[in-house]
Parts: C-alpha cells; structure tokens; sequence
C-alpha cells in the first residue's frame, strides 16, 4: 500500500496520511485498499460472485468506471451486498470523495456488522473528514473485535493526538509499535507525541528509530529538529532540517506515485 494511511504530513499541529492509513496511511494512516472479492473466478459472468471478481479485477486495473458500473449492477440485484458497497466506498475513499465513501462503508456494515475491513475504512474516512470523535470509535469497535489488530491501533493513536489525549496516544502506539515494529510512521506519532508531552528522550529515541526504518522520513526530520532546539542543540536542528529539505525532494526520474487499489 503508498503512503497514504488515517499516514502522514509532518509537523506538530498536522497529520497527513500516507495515501497508506491508507495509505495512508501504505502510509500512515494506514488504509486498507484491496478490493474485497468473497470468490475466485467462478461460475457464468452473470453470476454475482463472478461479476464481484470482474468487478475487483478492473478496480485493481484502476478502471474504476467500468467497476462502479458491475458493482452498481451487483446492488441493483442484491441492495445490500456489504463487498460491493465496501469497494465502492474504496474507490470513492482513493478520489478523494470521503463523504461518499463514509456512506458505502456504512452500508456495507449494515449488510455485514463483522466486516472488519469497512469498520477500520470507515474509521479513516470519518479521521480525513476531521470527525475525531467517530473515527475514535470505529478504531475501538475494531479493537473490540481484534484487540491486536496493528493498523487500528496505530489509527486510534493519531487519533487521539488530534483529540489531544496524548497519554492515551503514547500508550496506544506503543501497542503498535509492538504488534508492527518495523513501521515507521508509528515510531514517527509516537516521537510526535512524546515531544508534545516534552518528554524529550523518549521523543528524540522514537524518532531516531522512524529514520533508521525510513532514511527519507522528512517529517521525522523535521520533528527531530525541534526536539533538538528544545534540548538547546541548534547545531543538530539546523542539519536535521536541512536533510528533511533534502529528502523531500523527490528525484526527477521516479516521481512516488499513489495507486487506489492494490496491485
């Protein structure tokens, strides 16, 4: 998954997600992309399940006006098909459209209460419309379900940074972190987090490892540089900023780019 997320544009007062979630998210805040298919190639194309994994196949294409138009017929047959509802609202989600996609993945719960998946996308599309407080309890109510499930932990913890509860933050990415060590982005919020609290060290260790997982995190770079002028380290915040300038640059040859489904 890109960069994306509920994943990250860095500085003390914002948050960007990595196209991960959701990038996302890829990204931070992490977002998961893959268009839901309940079977293989099966059956008539006419039938539902065949016309689903069409349907996935073009998404995955980036076709997605040929696969709004299967998904629609699938609900035109069955309103209250929770897969196709959730790609739909995946499409909608990549565009831009948060709104839209916030009542696709709505429906999709409506038709299945367990899709983990929509409950976690729902969660990031109410976080990108700055509808903290629901996005909070779609992370919880997937937490419910899966208490160690990595990408609604990370997602709860930049959640509450927004809602500045920042002890409860601190302790949530922690869980992250151990459930998903190697992400960058989350040592990244929690580095964020723990400098917010002025708990340099700590910020400063979190950071450190951020950038020893991703060397071209420029927000890292950059929160580090004001955990170092906090600390009286001028010297140390000026060339963490300038390497922040420099790998925010991205090269001409291989510009990143964002995909809206998963590959």
């Amino acid at each position: 998954m890109s960069r994306a997320a509920v994943r990250a544009d860095h500085s003390w007062g914002r948050l960007v997600l990595p196209a991960l979630l959701v990038a996302i998210v890829g990204g931070a805040y992490w977002l998961k992309v893959r268009p839901a298919v309940s079977l293989p190639w099966a059956g008539a194309l006419r039938s539902t399940d065949a016309l689903l994994a069409r349907g996935a196949s073009l998404h995955n294409a980036d076709q997605h006006d040929a696969a709004l138009a299967i998904y629609r017929k699938i609900l035109e047959r069955e309103p209250v098909h929770a897969r196709a509802h959730y790609n739909i609202g995946q499409i909608y989600n990549s565009q831009g459209r948060y709104a839209d996609a916030q009542r696709e993945y709505q429906a999709a719960l409506s038709g299945d209460p367990g899709f983990l998946d929509a409950r976690l996308n729902l969660g990031v599309v109410l976080y990108r419309q700055r509808l903290f407080g629901e996005a909070e309890q779609a992370f919880r109510e997937v937490l419910r379900t899966s208490p160690a499930h990595p990408l609604a932990l990370f997602n709860l913890g930049i959640t509450l940074i927004e809602l500045q509860r920042l002890d409860e933050a601190i302790r949530w990415l922690r869980a992250a972190v151990r459930e998903a060590p190697a992400r960058a982005d989350t040592h990244f919020y929690l580095g964020r987090a723990l400098g917010r609290q002025r708990r340099l060290p700590e910020a400063r260790e979190s950071l450190g490892r951020a950038l020893q997982l991703d060397p071209r995190h420029a927000a890292a770079y950059r929160e580090l540089a004001l955990v170092y002028l906090a600390q009286g380290e001028r010297r140390l915040a000026l060339e963490s900023l300038v390497k922040a300038s420099e790998v925010a640059r991205p090269a001409t040859s291989e510009r990143p780019g964002q995909r809206s489904s998963a590959p």
